[in-house]
């Protein structure tokens, strides 16, 4: 016998989504009447008196921050542009300075109550405007759905002639009076003859007279200790929409001033913000009208059933980009490719938040946004309208990036999400971050800085520069003070980059093009995805002069050339390789050359002071190991007199106690490139060593040859599967993309040794 229709999986699913369904209404609070509003309001006075600014920074400000190290300094970064809320997907990469100025005028429009200026992102084809603002959006949606993030509008509800009586705001009260519904709000909808939906999601305070609505804000707000939140004009002077007016002035009239007999007929509800249906999330695309309208109300059943004195009333519906986006952020998308007539509306809204209708003003609550390229930004500055704009924009400049870590973090996330069926080597997004990134360095301006370091960064190369305001990694040969001043200065070298029109980060590789150029890559030819692959690929690529402008930027000096960042960047990635080899060969413990820079730091820290020293395992105290000292600074490449390198080498310890109080300090973080140096000394003794290694993987992992490996005896067997194992486990090769790398290592490096 068959189940029957109740007992079916499927009448049981979507019982349990109807009930959950039901559950999530009743949770969210879907539908109130208005004193039940006004209940949560007074419960909740901030949340539910924010203007849009204040809206959109508590929606960032919900999903938190963290500190990042960006260049060797601490940054402060909004969390909700890493979209938690979508596990990640389309996330901004980098950008933080960018997120902070944001959010900076989101904070100067909160102080003076009104959003009173257009923020216009611009920067380059690719830059990750539109993902910024997009990013915003959604988090706004997500933000919607919390109990922190509950936002209302309003609908008016005209009951049938069959409720109560008939006794409704239009008719004659009598004795039957008193038997009315409270609130006409949670009738069923066979109980309704018409609803009638409020304005552009105007807030539902907006019912309530301003003098008292403003004295009813301010006692909740202070008796719940709310003492620094700014009440924004919106909530202080905002009226209700011109068809809601209408509704209200009738109602009114016909009750007799009874303001508690129009609110009856006020459904307050909940929404959510949604960019896929218009709702508070706008963008608006390139088009030669303007982005506001107003039309007649059709004479459908339910405005036919409207009372008697709102059918004598010619009534109107506000709609359109601005209608539809009022109480979040609307965003006018490439807003310069649009005709000037389109945009000069703006100059009004964007000042005063109103917009001048056919019938009425329109009066909006929404953060708006554009984006532009900067060829486009720069035209128009030409124009003879640009001065009336420029009083009423905050231009907010969004170059490609300079960090080549936070590009390499976008390629990366791009083939996670494709899954490739082929091994993907470690690097291969580096060197196309890297090099990347160098096609959009400037040659650094030093006048200005100290004349300790102004030779120093006039002589910088673009791959130094890159490294340094990636990791602070400082160039060799460098004494203790230029070290401390030259890393206190690569703030001033970035802000001089963005000086000027053609600042650092306005030319160059897009990201945009470079996934492209990944995606080829990755689908083509070859067993694996590896960093050879993709520079030939990037050979090919800037073969393309006429189609890309920032090829065709005449050299200056080492700067602004493509074709040799290729090669710096292979050999920089050959470095890479040689010293993962090096730690797979497994010839001395990772931690030694940290122990023997530990101990150099403590021994130059006695030496300095004429203390002695304790001898580990020993009562005795020793003066300062003074060979010691020196064989570690020759390893070093000290070029100053000992006194003056090894106190500069404690200061900058000292200066990381300060700057971080909590942390431990770790040699290896303060002295990179200085650990770097003694690892390489070690290596350089050993490099006929790892020459024997190397050739030893070779030989097990040629699958078309197998007499080679067989010619090794069982040592060397043993050694080059330690060291393949090693490549794999710790530095995330398989056996196809090791091989591929020691091969390219062995030919270009080790090949002549010996």
């Amino acid at each position: 016998m068959s189940e029957s229709n109740e007992s079916t999986p499927a009448a049981r699913a979507i019982e349990a989504l109807a009930t959950s369904m039901q559950e999530s209404f009743e949770t969210h609070r879907r539908i109130l009447s208005f004193p039940d509003f006004l209940e949560q309001v007074a419960e909740h006075p901030r949340r539910f008196s924010r203007s849009a600014a204040q809206y959109v920074l508590d929606a960032l400000d919900h999903f938190g921050t963290s500190t990042l190290e960006r260049g060797g300094q601490d940054v402060r970064r909004w969390s909700c542009f890493d979209a938690p809320f979508d596990g990640g997907r389309d996330k901004v990469v980098g950008n933080e300075a960018i997120q902070a100025e944001v959010i900076r005028h989101l904070r100067n429009f909160e102080r003076e109550g009104r959003i009173n200026r257009l923020l216009l992102l611009h920067g380059p084809n690719g830059s990750a405007k539109s993902s910024l603002v997009s990013c915003m959006m959604r988090a706004l949606e997500a933000f919607s759905h919390a109990d922190e993030g509950a936002i209302y509008r309003f609908n008016w509800i005209f009951p049938s002639s069959a409720t109560e009586g008939g006794r409704i705001g239009f008719e004659k009260r009598g004795a039957e009076s008193e038997e009315r519904l409270d609130s006409f709000a949670y009738l069923e909808e066979g109980r309704i003859d018409a609803r009638l939906a409020g304005e552009y999601n105007d807030n539902p305070l907006f019912l309530l007279p301003t003098e008292q609505r403003v004295a009813f804000l301010e006692e909740r707000l202070a008796a719940a200790g709310e003492t620094g939140f700014v009440l924004s004009d919106t909530i202080r002077h905002g009226q209700l929409g011109h068809r809601s007016r209408q509704v209200f002035e009738a109602l009114l009239s016909s009750c007799r001033g009874d303001l508690r007999a129009v609110l009856r007929h006020v459904q307050v509800e909940r929404f959510f913000i949604s960019r896929r249906y218009r709702e508070a999330a706008v963008t608006v695309e390139p088009q030669l009208r303007v982005d506001a309208a107003v039309r007649q109300l059709t004479a459908d059943r339910s405005l036919a059933a409207l009372p008697s004195a709102l059918q004598n009333q010619t009534l109107f519906e506000v709609f359109g980009p601005l209608a539809e986006g009022n109480r979040g952020i609307i965003e006018y998308n490439d807003m310069l490719k649009r005709p000037m007539d389109a945009n000069k509306y703006l100059l009004s809204t964007s000042e005063k938040g109103t917009v001048s209708l056919d019938t009425g003003i329109l009066q909006l609550d929404a953060v708006l946004m554009a984006t532009a390229n900067e060829t486009y930004l720069e035209a128009f500055k030409q124009q003879p309208d640009w001065s009336s704009y420029k009083g009423r924009i905050e231009l907010v400049r969004m170059p490609y990036l300079l960090d080549y870590r936070a590009e390499e973090q976008i390629y990366d996330d791009l083939l996670e999400a494709l899954a490739l069926d082929k091994p993907v080597a470690p690097h291969t997004t580096h060197v196309l971050a890297l090099w990347a990134v160098l096609t959009r360095l400037r040659r650094p301006a030093a006048d200005g800085l100290d004349d300790a370091i102004r030779g120093v960064v006039a002589d910088l190369q673009p791959l130094r520069k890159a490294l340094l305001y990636a990791d602070a990694d400082l160039p060799a040969g460098l004494n203790g003070e230029q070290q401390n001043k030259l890393r206190a200065a690569i703030p001033d070298l970035a802000q001089k980059g963005a000086e000027g029109p053609h600042y650092e980060g306005r030319y160059g590789a897009s990201p945009r093009e470079m996934k492209q150029l990944l995606l080829s890559t990755a689908h083509g030819e070859g067993e694996t995805l590896s960093p050879v692959r993709l520079l030939e690929a990037l050979r090919h690529f800037i073969r393309d002069v006429s189609v890309y402008e920032w090829l065709r930027i005449e050299p200056d000096g080492s700067y602004h050339q493509p074709a040799a960042f290729i090669d710096q960047v292979r050999e920089h990635y050959l470095d890479r390789v040689m010293r993962e080899a090096r730690e797979a060969t497994g010839l001395v413990d990772e931690d030694e050359y940290l122990r023997v820079f530990q101990r150099y730091v403590q021994h130059a820290k006695h030496w300095l002071s004429g203390e002695k020293i304790d001898e580990p395992g020993s009562r005795a105290s020793v003066p300062a190991d003074e060979r010691m000292l020196e064989e570690v600074e020759q390893a070093l490449g000290r070029e100053e007199e000992a006194r003056s390198f090894r106190s500069g080498l404690i200061h900058r310890v000292a200066a990381f106690r300060i700057d971080h109080p909590d942390d431990e300090v770790e040699l290896a973080r303060i002295f990179p490139a200085f650990v770097d140096r003694l690892r390489e000394d070690y290596y350089a003794r050993k490099a006929l060593e790892v020459k024997r290694q190397v050739e030893a993987l070779l030989a097990i992992t040629d699958r078309q040859d197998e007499r080679a490996a067989e010619a090794l005896d069982r040592g060397q067997r043993e050694q080059a599967d330690r060291m393949l194992e090693c490549l794999c486990s710790r530095f995330g090769y398989v056996e196809a993309t090791a091989r591929e790398a020691m091969a390219l290592l062995f030919q270009e490096r080790l090949s002549e040794l010996g």
